[in-house]
């Protein structure tokens, strides 16, 4: 039988924060983007790598699975835009994810630098960038 903690890392706490600093619920591959983003434009240490384009992390994939099992995201699958794609999966975060975070027991900069991410992306969007994957212009 698995038992799991439901004890989170620093690096669980940054995750929950940018997905409730977006605000709304976010794809795999949008939110896969902006830890890339996070950790490569704003030096935020997550320690995850990245391959491929558009990015994509394995181990990022494993936390976020952990933290739906947890109770901290939820997960929600929307039907896809095209017929090779039936669903595409969402995080969101939960009451329990929320509360987790209340306390921001993690570094000031890395909350300012997820901030600030989200700021430019929701800016980006506001402008018209192309949807799927904003990318904001490098600094």
């Amino acid at each position: 039988m698995l038992i799991l903690s439901s004890r989170l890392e620093a690096v669980d706490k940054k995750l929950l924060f940018l997905i409730y600093t977006y605000g709304k619920v976010l794809s795999k591959r949008k939110l896969h983007q902006l830890v890339y983003d996070l950790q490569e434009r704003y030096r935020v240490n997550l320690g995850f790598s990245f391959a491929g384009q558009p990015p994509f992390s394995q181990d990022l994939d494993s936390r976020l699975e952990s933290l739906v099992e947890k109770g901290f995201l939820k997960k929600v699958y929307v039907i896809g835009s095209r017929f090779t794609i039936l669903y595409k999966p969402y995080y969101a975060i939960t009451e329990k994810g929320v509360k987790a975070i209340e306390k921001r027991d993690f570094s000031k900069s890395d909350q300012e630098a997820i901030e600030r991410l989200v700021q430019e992306y929701k800016a980006a969007k506001e402008a018209g960038a192309p949807s799927g994957v904003a990318r904001p212009a490098q600094e």
